[in-house]
């Protein structure tokens, strides 16, 4: 594609489409740190700002860098010409040895929700670019996870901890027009040096990326339409068809284990990532060897992702295995989250120890009338020894990409939790 494709937007285009979608009043939080991308955001946005768009700019110092706090200052001053309120956070906690790019990334996030609360922000907007876009689908495919998921690449629209929704304008805008943009307002920016650090697998799949032609970019939107109808499909399977009990056992007739198998499976990965209290589903291997069991109509048993699937002529159950069960001290008053799947406040003037059931088979058959013995058993000690314990969704609770928001509504509902927020735009004027 080139820059004269519709799909494709300059800076000010993409931020006026993107200011049509939201109702007004709204109040955005930018994330700006002080490069390319996020300035021409932050300038493309400037230009609307008034009593219906309010802005308030947020730089996250990550203090990895001596130069990072005169950049920090740098945005600063551009916000007071601009008369837009700025403020720094610094990510003071300890730098862990390894994985420095995941744990900055997540501590932007908190840092920028935290910031969300205090001001009342509609949603937060980061400027992540279609470079960026491209770059991640690369690295996904690299890494073998380039089934629709990963070709997907990032959605333009993601919950964060179930409150702060983050939106990127800037996904079918490329990096040099923002920088035409910028060089035409006669504005600079700050360059990063760990953007041309080969350490980092990012980078180097920039360094190959030299160009992208009309298929990659057409595969990414296809993906995305793929995984967005892949993912509602699931959610009404599931809505129709599945049972949970307890926030512990979930049952699957055979009816539905008849269905569309990629739809199925779609299912089948959340279902367990939930259930196994893990931010993502079983490997692509193991959902192989789950498909093809429950293809082959084999009564048969076997683990994935700490969940155990147990194929019956009455359907298919799935549980927490029966291994590395945590216990956890809470304080009094405290609140705190057991094996990613349940959350448990210690209502008592004690601290408590929260761990996992202690039942008999016969208790475990009272809990699950109708399921087979021994799964009853099984899932009956997967669950949480706690009084007033509710569920929460592993995979969804941090971090739900709009493509998922159907689904996990879906299994919010199915496990008792609360439901998510919609997303602040409207979606009939915006392609998904």
């Amino acid at each position: 594609m080139t820059a004269a494709d519709p799909s494709i937007l300059s800076a000010p285009e993409a931020v006026r489409v993107f200011l049509q979608t939201l109702p007004k009043p709204v109040r955005l939080l930018v994330a700006v740190s002080g490069g390319s991308d996020s300035t021409g955001l932050l300038l493309a946005l400037a230009a609307h700002a008034g009593r219906d768009v309010a802005l308030t700019a947020v730089t996250v110092d990550h203090r990895l860098r001596p130069e990072s706090a005169a950049e920090a200052a740098a945005v600063a001053q551009l916000c007071a010409q601009l008369d837009i309120p700025h403020v720094i956070l610094a990510w003071t906690d300890e730098k862990p040895r390894s994985g420095i790019s995941a744990a900055a990334r997540e501590a932007r996030y908190t840092l920028l929700c935290r910031a969300a609360v205090d001001m009342g922000a509609t949603a937060i907007v980061t400027g992540h670019t279609l470079d960026d876009q491209l770059e991640t689908v690369a690295m996904r495919r690299t890494r073998g996870d380039g089934w629709v998921p990963g070709h997907a690449g990032m959605a333009d629209a993601v919950l964060l901890h179930r409150r702060h929704w983050l939106l990127r304008p800037f996904l079918r805008t490329w990096r040099e027009d923002i920088r035409d943009f910028l060089r035409a307002a006669g504005q600079g920016w700050s360059d990063d040096p760990s953007n041309g650090d080969l350490r980092y697998e990012r980078v180097r799949t920039r360094a190959r990326l030299q160009s992208a032609d009309a298929t990659d970019l057409s595969d990414i939107a296809a993906a995305g339409e793929r995984r967005r109808a892949l993912s509602d499909y699931a959610a009404a399977l599931l809505a129709e068809q599945a049972q949970v009990h307890h926030g512990a056992l979930m049952h699957i007739p055979p009816s539905a284990l008849a269905e569309d198998a990629a739809v199925l499976r779609y299912a089948l990965a959340a279902s367990a990532a939930v259930i196994g209290g893990r931010e993502h589903g079983p490997a692509s291997q193991s959902m192989d060897r789950v498909m093809d069991m429950v293809a082959a109509h084999r009564l048969d048993r076997l683990t994935a992702g700490r969940v155990v699937f147990d194929n019956r002529r009455n359907g298919l159950f799935l549980c927490r295995e029966n291994r590395e069960l945590p216990e956890i001290q809470a304080a009094a008053g405290e609140t705190r989250d057991w094996d990613s799947r349940f959350r448990v406040t210690n209502s008592a003037a004690e601290p408590m120890t929260i761990g996992p059931a202690r039942v008999d088979r016969q208790e475990a058959q009272a809990l699950f009338p109708g399921v087979p013995a021994s799964i009853a058993l099984r899932a009956a000690r997967g669950m949480v020894a706690a009084p007033g314990a509710v569920s929460i969704l592993a995979p969804y609770d941090r971090f739900l990409p709009q493509f998922d928001y159907k689904l996990a509504t879906t299994l919010a509902e199915l496990f008792g939790c609360d439901t998510f927020p919609p997303v602040p735009w409207n979606d009939s004027s915006r392609k998904r």
